[in-house]
């Protein structure tokens, strides 16, 4: 199943996302997720919800006008911390909860769209960065694979397989996101495996002390199958591996 899915995403997803008009559906859906979140998180403080909703989108903005391959590290780790909060909150509201509620179920469809959707956002404002810096009369439509800058595509894992971090904090998974933490740390293949193993076995039982139970969780099956999608595709990138070499860490 994470096999499909992975395949899912690889290949239909950027068929999809450079056609105009998925595109175009792209950004309204993001931006659409987007407003919600904001009116969600500004509506329980000012400031917070300023610092969780505009961090990310300081990034976006910054990709656009410099390249994700310029943009500070410690912007990207701010954006990281500030996904972070709402999520770990979710999570334990859910937990607190006796089953789900609608509220809950909308605000994870909500959180997964957007999960999902950012990163692509964040690579499309990467790609258009570059493309601007062509003369308009040679301007291709599209870079391909191998003029894109290795940093910014390493970055653009590394936004993906966050989200998929934060996705198993918000499905209340607290020890399969410390193994995916420790995977984002140790950047190896064989870690982005047991993350991936653990995010798809988190869909069908769940760690209940030293014993596994099996569940049906509309939640935890959601986000344990994106995440080990996206784990499998970091498995399968050489940019992934700390040994690659790649100028500039990540």
């Amino acid at each position: 199943m994470a096999e499909w899915l992975d395949k899912t995403i690889e290949e239909g997803v950027p068929e999809v996302v450079e056609n105009r008009l998925g595109r175009r559906l792209l950004y309204a859906v993001f931006w659409a997720t987007t407003a919600i979140l904001a009116f969600w998180f500004l509506s329980t403080g000012v400031v917070y919800g300023a610092f969780v909703i505009g961090a990310p989108l300081l990034l976006l903005l910054t990709t656009r006008l410099r390249g994700l391959a310029t943009v500070p590290r410690a912007m990207l780790v701010i954006s990281g911390l500030a996904a972070l909060v709402p999520t770990f909150f979710l999570g334990k509201y859910k937990a607190a909860e006796d089953g789900h509620t609608g509220l809950i179920l909308v605000g994870f469809l909500v959180f997964l769209v957007w999960g999902a959707a950012y990163p692509a956002v964040l690579d499309k404002l990467d790609e258009r960065f570059h493309l601007s810096q062509f003369p308009e009369e040679l301007r291709p439509r599209k870079l391909e694979s191998a003029q894109r800058h290795e940093l910014a595509m390493l970055r653009v894992l590394l936004v993906k397989l966050t989200m998929a971090t934060l996705a198993m904090l918000v499905a209340d998974a607290s020890i399969v996101a410390a193994l995916c933490v420790a995977a984002l740390l140790l950047r190896t293949h064989w870690s982005a495996v047991l993350a991936g193993l653990a995010c798809l076995l988190e869909t069908v039982v769940e760690i209940n002390g030293l014993s596994l139970v099996v569940t049906f969780d509309p939640v935890a099956i959601g986000a344990g199958l994106l995440a080990a999608a996206l784990w499998w595709d970091a498995f399968k990138n050489p940019l992934w591996d700390r040994r690659a070499g790649l100028e500039g860490g990540w």
